[in-house]
């Protein structure tokens, strides 16, 4: 990007990219640690349960709705300085106390605190990626689909990284220690934003209340935003409930030599023992080292999307609509083999096409969305981001909820995750439906 073009120096500019990238780093760390360490504080009482986590799962969606919705018009009036600042500043806090939480409460009385800090989880890192985001399509206009694309690969490594290191941080220092590190780690990134000078704000004096109805209005505004409701709902779920998906299953475990009935009676009469089988006893390690990798399987699946579809626009420039569809119809293809498989590996091979298929999804979305209204980028990118991240409310939670009512107090992981299933579909087809719409309006 020339700095003719953007009216920044490109030293700054590069400055900029990278607080960017750090940041969807740490939001792909936080994306990961539900799912590498919500099984541990289920068994160890402090989400007593599959409606705890469900309950845990929409208070932190709730967080990120209100942060999509506010960050728009802060982005576009205050500047992407107080966004990016205040959301890593809030997400600090939040990690903060977590730590606190499982380190100086007990148990039985932890879980107000875990919901407060949940909620305040979702506000703050999903205020980072908004921020993040717009800074990025603000920086590479010309290019904003691919510089999107691979802003998101740094999400994906986030999400590889966390269950790769947190077996080993856990054994030195327990939860405790795994918050702490990303507590010192988002540190970093709140004083990278206070010490660099940002652009400034689209609209200081006033909110374009009548550009902003462009986008109610457009009917490629609402199949974007729906399809994304069920993508980020689809792609969190996976995130969030495939480790317990591969450590309760009874088919799963069977297809790993264990005694699901057993382990069954071990979690109603002795959570602490439950715990120790997969902290300590070699089978347990190995079931659940094998369901923290699959997750980073995914996760570097999801990263070879993004990285792939980045060069396919941005060198071969392929249709951004025909990329989402095949995306979406390679995403349910895997899902739907991958949570009807009867072994481990089965599970983890087609998770490993699906992570692939949802690559290109988000980030080209939301560069769609910053091409819908440009005078108002920010605005149009929180906005869709807000309906799809709306699909946190219903999806993640859903599963849990689902689970509870099949399978009582042992859940039925696997009947929950049906919904990511029927998620996903939908998406294929609002993502189909969009593309035909934009090819009958260009003849």
């Amino acid at each position: 990007m020339s700095e003719r073009r953007t009216g920044r120096p490109a030293g700054r500019n590069l400055i900029l990219l990278a607080l960017a990238f750090f940041g969807i780093f740490i939001y792909g760390l936080i994306s990961a640690l539900p799912g590498s360490v919500l099984p541990t504080l289920e068994r160890s009482r402090y989400l007593p349960g599959d409606s705890a986590v469900a309950t845990f799962l929409l208070i932190n969606a709730v967080g990120a709705l209100v942060a999509y919705l506010v960050s728009g018009p802060v982005i576009d009036r205050v500047g992407l300085k107080t966004a990016l600042g205040v959301g890593a500043l809030i997400a600090v806090l939040a990690l903060a106390g977590f730590g606190l939480s499982v380190t100086k409460v007990a148990p039985a009385a932890a879980l107000g605190s875990i919901f407060v800090c949940s909620l305040l989880l979702g506000l703050g890192a999903n205020a980072v990626v908004s921020s993040g985001h717009a800074l990025v399509a603000d920086i590479a206009s010309a290019g904003r689909n691919a510089a999107l694309n691979l802003l998101d690969i740094c999400f994906g490594l986030g999400l590889a990284a966390l269950p790769l290191a947190v077996q080993s941080v856990q054994e030195r220092g327990g939860l405790g220690l795994v918050f702490a590190s990303m507590t010192a780690v988002t540190v970093l990134l709140v004083l990278g934003v206070l010490f660099s000078k940002f652009p400034r704000p689209a609209h200081p004096g006033s909110f374009p209340l009548k550009e902003a109805g462009e986008l109610f209005r457009s009917p490629s505004f609402w199949l974007l935003a729906a399809a994304l409701f069920m993508y980020v709902g689809a792609e969190v779920s996976v995130g969030k409930w495939v480790v317990t998906f591969l450590e309760r299953d009874a088919r799963l475990l069977a297809g790993a030599g264990l005694d699901a009935a057993r382990l069954g009676e071990l979690a109603r009469t002795s959570p602490d023992g439950l715990s120790a089988f997969f902290e300590r006893d070699p089978a347990g390690v190995g079931v659940a080292t094998y369901a923290l990798r699959t997750l980073s399987f995914f996760a570097f699946a999801l990263l070879a999307g993004r990285l792939a579809s980045s060069l396919l626009l941005g060198v071969a420039r392929v249709n951004s609509l025909i990329l989402l569809t095949l995306g979406s119809a390679l995403t349910t293809l895997g899902l739907v083999l991958a949570f009807t498989a009867d072994t481990p590996a089965g599970v983890r091979w087609w998770l490993v096409v699906a992570g692939f298929g949802m690559g290109p999804i988000f980030p080209t979305s939301v560069g769609l969305a910053s091409a819908l209204v440009p005078r108002i980028a920010g605005t149009a990118i929180s906005l869709v981001m807000a309906v799809g991240f709306a699909g946190l409310l219903l999806i993640p939670p859903a599963v849990g909820y689902i689970s509870s009512a099949a399978g009582g107090a042992a859940g039925d992981v696997r009947k929950g995750l049906l919904a990511v299933v029927a998620a996903s579909g939908l998406m294929f087809l609002l993502h189909l439906a969009l593309t035909l719409r934009e090819r009958s309006r260009a003849h």
